[in-house]
């Protein structure tokens, strides 16, 4: 609390200075008249709960701490979560299962898939003992092949962190969708001016394939992007990856001057991140118009348990797979059971490129 003394020769006139030192919500503590020197003067002791310098650092910090909102939000949500678990996962009687079931929930929980997804599991188990295992455990995990997907609209902007392979991936789908669609009209679009090797790659692969090419930096290119669009058939944008305080939605509506055109937006995710890392990739990255997962370098990951989770932390299907160093046959869409192989055999699926 502030405290502090006014005296003057009226009330009205020292009240008129506490109004403009401490503001309307200064409290009034004591109120004397006194004689000094003959002469009839007034002191009046005022108090504001909030002391100024501390309103000027709470200003200063409020945009701040409204930043790490999402991030405390995420840290309770995970010491409640540890406390549920530490709770139910106790009452999870393995002997309930079928030797079956018992050998493939071992598996996962090798690989590291979360307890909450392992107890629904066990449920879904549970009540299902002479079901089919993997028919069990395919509603785990949703779909959405990447080339045969009728996608609603024509932009799609890959993201993720960077290391995850958006560049890669994004050369890759060109290449692809060249050969499988070849009279369609494809641009590929740099947003990621901060990777000088990467744009140079982009840039290079991309013209000496005969795909159209372009970059984007301020908020002008992306209002010229949509009259480029119209000459072509589909639009691939590879995106930066983003400081730790910033979510992709704020970031897309700052850079193109709030003019970002509907889209499909694609989350470009490696299962080499550890699972700590990788939820608080998921929510930097998780945009309103989120459309799927893309899960690069499978061929480096030697546990691929994340893929189950994010697909239960996020409700986003999968859409591509990537692997190896070359740009061909790097490629696969997603099938019914290449998920399961993955997790129980660790055997790559086959690119379909």
């Amino acid at each position: 609390m502030q405290v502090k003394t006014f005296t003057g020769k009226s009330t009205s006139e020292i009240m008129a200075r506490i109004k403009s030192e401490l503001g309307p919500d200064a409290i009034i503590l004591s109120n004397q008249k006194q004689t000094r020197k003959g002469a009839t003067c007034y002191e009046i002791m005022a108090a504001l709960d909030i002391p100024q310098e501390q309103t000027a650092v709470s200003e200063t910090v409020m945009p701040l701490l409204a930043q790490n909102d999402a991030s405390c939000l995420r840290e309770e949500w995970s010491r409640l979560r540890k406390q549920l678990m530490a709770v139910l996962k106790p009452q999870m009687d393995m002997q309930l299962l079928t030797p079956r079931q018992q050998l493939v929930f071992e598996y996962l929980e090798r690989e590291g898939v979360k307890e909450d997804v392992l107890i629904d599991l066990w449920e879904k188990f549970r009540h299902a003992p002479d079901a089919p295992t993997l028919s069990v455990m395919n509603g785990m995990v949703s779909l959405s092949p990447w080339f045969d997907t009728n996608w609603s609209h024509k932009f799609h902007l890959l993201t993720g962190p960077f290391g995850s392979g958006k560049t890669s991936t994004t050369l890759r789908l060109a290449l692809s969708l060249k050969k499988t669609r070849p009279k369609a009209r494809i641009l590929v679009v740099n947003a990621d001016r901060s990777q000088g090797k990467g744009r140079l790659y982009l840039r290079h692969y991309t013209e000496l394939s005969g795909l159209s090419y372009r970059e984007l930096d301020n908020s002008a290119h992306w209002e010229s992007l949509e009259r480029d669009a119209r000459s072509h058939d589909l639009v691939l944008l590879d995106l930066p990856g983003l400081p730790a305080h910033q979510q992709l939605d704020s970031w897309l509506q700052e850079v193109s001057g709030g003019k970002l055109p509907a889209c499909h937006v694609h989350l470009v995710l490696s299962p080499l991140f550890a699972p700590t890392q990788m939820d608080a990739f998921v929510s930097r990255f998780r945009s309103a118009s989120a459309a799927s997962i893309i899960w690069t370098k499978l061929d480096e990951a030697c546990n691929y348990g994340e893929i189950i989770n994010q697909a239960n932390n996020t409700g986003l299907p999968i859409s591509l797979f990537s692997m190896g160093p070359d740009l061909k046959n790097s490629l696969a869409q997603p099938k019914d059971q290449d998920v399961w192989k993955l997790l129980l055999r660790h055997e790559l699926p086959e690119a379909t490129n």
